[in-house]
């Protein structure tokens, strides 16, 4: 995807000719909306977060808020390569955050958020 110069985004090639001889302009642009795919250490991390964060949501001493927190958490944990970079991080802050004040029982899913935290942010 890329933007054209006027504020729209372009899905597929786009060609750009301005005149002259030798005119290359083939653009292309086929790659997935947002962020490149993740590699697959990566993609199995999110994973199992999401399977951290799911079972911490079963967890009866939760608050309905931090509940309604999680929940909010799973989209972007089950499909991290469809998320623009800038949501996953804020995703990872978010719940690292919640799973530190949650205390022992957040245990899992802290661990799984700073490595997460420590591999996107390089």
């Amino acid at each position: 995807m890329s933007d054209n110069g006027n504020g729209s985004h372009v899905h597929g090639d786009q060609v750009n000719i301005h005149g002259g001889t030798n005119v290359v302009g083939i653009q292309h642009n086929n790659g997935p909306v947002g962020d490149q795919a993740l590699p697959p250490n990566v993609m199995a991390l999110f994973s199992r977060l999401a399977d951290a964060v799911t079972e911490l949501a079963r967890d009866g001493r939760l608050r309905e808020a931090d509940r309604q927190s999680l929940a909010e958490a799973l989209p972007v944990l089950n499909s991290p390569a469809a998320e623009e970079p800038g949501r996953r991080r804020n995703t990872l802050l978010l719940l690292a955050g919640l799973a530190q004040s949650l205390g022992e029982a957040a245990a899992p899913a802290l661990g799984l958020a700073n490595q997460l935290l420590a591999l996107i942010n390089g």
